[in-house]
């Protein structure tokens, strides 16, 4: 069985860096622009971090006889930067990973089960979250836990003269 927790920085780092490298490595699978994991980790570490102190933020980490299996990071306070919007705050589900070999357990549905009660706790209305769209996996995940569709993007690439 395994636990849910907050992130320590000391004992859990290595860990949610594999989680990190494996997520960009298979962000990449599907867009070959995106750089490989092993080239961001670091920085996608900082950034993380970073956003965490700001936004009131907090990382969560699924353990399994002592291994990170997967960790979720929530933003409890976001403000919307697109002026069509007006000045609303939101909590942001940045990041969800759950190493290949343990997904189909309830893994990222629990961590997204302990990413809601935090945000709730912080006083958080609206919750977000993003997904690629050809991470099929993930987007029925959302559907299944109550997420609906927001915005959709598009991308067309230009080619020719």
């Amino acid at each position: 069985m395994f636990l849910i927790r907050g992130f320590d920085e000391k004992m859990d780092l290595a860990g949610v860096r594999a989680c990190f490298i494996e997520l960009q490595d298979f962000e990449r699978s599907l867009d070959p622009r995106f750089p490989p994991g092993a080239e961001i980790v670091d920085d996608l570490i900082s950034q993380m971090l970073d956003r965490c102190q700001k936004c009131g933020g907090r990382v969560l980490v699924a353990v399994l006889n002592e291994a990170i299996v997967g960790f979720v990071t929530i933003l409890a306070k976001v403000r919307s930067e697109e002026i069509g919007e007006g000045e609303i705050e939101y909590g942001l589900v940045s990041d969800v990973v759950v190493a290949s070999k343990y997904r189909k357990q309830g893994i990222g549905r629990k961590l997204l089960e302990a990413a809601e009660l935090y945000a709730k706790s912080k006083g958080v209305r609206w919750l977000r979250i993003g997904v690629l769209a050809e991470n099929h996996s993930a987007d029925g995940l959302y559907d299944s836990i109550g997420f609906k569709r927001m915005y959709i993007e598009r991308e067309k690439e230009l080619t020719g003269p």
